[in-house]
């Protein structure tokens, strides 16, 4: 059964080898003959001028030779790392549904302590994608692309290369080092869509039953297949009688709201789905905020996400988060939005720390249409209890860090992050968390993750028409 409080849904895209670069224009930095773009920037300018969260940064006056990734990057408010454009609309729908050419897994981005070497290992592998069928598997360590040494200069723009692929592997061993032996896998990308109900299992311990979901992405999927998915093993916790929950999230950065809260009307208690409480509450720029609270009020859903009721709900007075600096956005939304009615337990490392939002805005039925779709920032969230602003992310009540070098499988009831939350359930001491300093690398910036990594809003219901900022 599919649940939602407001018909809204909110995305955002996972680290996954989703390719959401845009088409690079030729000089792109530069301006173009005289009224090229007047089209494209007339209609960048009227809806960054209504939506944009900093919408006081836009022009008034539409600069009409400036190719349109160079005007629309010059109105940003200068901290605004989030809002991007781009030049190939379909295929950015296609992608936020869930549904994009990839090799089929997902990256960490590392590199060794006091030296330049970039490494790839491999977090997770999709069955049935490009990767899964080369062989690939986590903790494979990938350290060249299409024979280029990974470096700090390269290696998001060696990642991010559609088509034909190869990728060296290495191993590394704490003691010895990387192994001089290289493996070589030769793959295609294609297109692929991604379950993101990676593994899940129930774990007995003294009598309970603990269910345990590794969540990769909040997706609806197309007509809503992988809510339905999720609703399945919903079912099968409450028809097996499951008393506690384990929600991995440690490489999920997000996704829709519409499966953040489809996920949150069964966690939470049922008085709290019963009574409608508020799940988030959403502030706009000043424009845009009164043109909802005139047209709909102030309990409109543009303003606020509730709970609902609904028979699949597990009855809960706790539930465990396992997050890392890779939890974001709708991971973290759904996390900060049960807080404040139950106890929510996480373990692992502080989340991302993302509580903005977009609108996808594309030219595909401007007059005239157009490829380009934009991007911005248009919100920001918090819990029932005022909570947002967490630049640094959500801190763990326990923490506990994984080290993909020496990884466990998922599921694994030895891997750190599962091991504490059943040390916590059961009473059982479990294998001690291994400590930040005593990793031998450091984590490294995805920038194209970042660009898409806010929450992207959709709203049927109520989604003014653009206009000119007035002056």
């Amino acid at each position: 059964m599919i649940k939602r409080s407001a018909i809204l849904l909110i995305v955002i895209m996972s680290g996954i080898a989703l390719s959401l670069t845009s088409c690079k224009k030729d000089n792109p930095t530069n301006d173009n003959e005289e009224g090229i773009y007047a089209d494209i920037n007339s209609w960048i300018q009227a809806n960054m001028g209504f939506y944009y969260f900093w919408n006081e940064f836009v022009p008034d006056e539409v600069n009409e030779s400036q190719v349109p990734e160079t005007y629309f990057g010059n109105m940003l408010e200068p901290s605004d790392n989030f809002s991007y454009i781009r030049d190939d609309a379909e295929a950015l729908l296609d992608e936020l549904s869930g549904s994009s050419v990839t090799a089929g897994f997902s990256p960490a981005f590392r590199r060794f302590l006091d030296t330049d070497e970039v490494f790839i290992i491999i977090e997770f592998v999709y069955p049935n994608s490009p990767a899964a069928e080369a062989g690939m598997n986590r903790g494979d360590m990938i350290t060249k692309i299409n024979g280029f040494t990974l470096t700090l200069d390269n290696y998001i723009d060696l990642f991010y290369e559609e088509g034909e692929v190869s990728y060296t592997l290495r191993s590394y061993d704490p003691e010895e080092g990387l192994s001089d032996e290289e493996i070589n896998i030769e793959l295609t990308k294609q297109e692929v869509s991604t379950d993101p109900v990676l593994y899940t299992d129930i774990i007995e311990r003294d009598g309970s039953k603990i269910g345990y979901l590794f969540y990769t992405r909040f997706l609806a999927g197309e007509n809503d297949q992988f809510i339905q998915r999720v609703d399945e093993v919903l079912n099968e916790f409450q028809n097996e009688g499951v008393t506690e929950l384990i929600i991995d999230l440690r490489y999920n950065p997000g996704g829709t709201i519409n499966a953040a809260e489809n996920l949150a009307n069964s966690i939470a208690p049922p008085s709290v789905t019963s009574n409608e409480e508020v799940f988030v509450r959403y502030e706009y720029n000043e424009e845009l905020e009164e043109f909802y609270i005139e047209n709909d009020g102030m309990d409109s859903e543009n303003l606020v996400a509730r709970f609902s009721d609904d028979p699949l709900n597990l009855n809960l007075d706790r539930a465990f988060f396992l997050t890392t600096s890779s939890s974001a956005s709708a991971s973290e939304l759904l996390i900060n939005g049960l807080e404040p009615y139950m106890d929510v337990v996480s373990i692992g490392e502080n989340t991302f720390g993302k509580f903005y939002g977009s609108f996808v805005l594309t030219g595909l039925n401007a007059t005239p249409s157009h490829e380009y779709a934009i991007v911005p920032v248009t919100l920001k969230y918090a819990n029932a209890n005022g909570v947002t602003d967490f630049r640094n992310g959500l801190s763990p009540d326990y923490e506990a860090v994984e080290d993909l070098l020496a990884y466990r499988p998922i599921g694994d009831t030895s891997d750190p992050l599962l091991a504490k939350a059943l040390e916590i359930i059961t009473g059982e001491e479990g294998p001690p968390a291994k400590l930040l300093f005593e990793l031998p690398y450091e984590k490294l910036p995805d920038p194209v993750e970042l660009k898409r990594g806010n929450i992207f809003t959709d709203r049927p219901m109520t989604f003014p028409k653009p206009h000119n900022k007035p002056n």
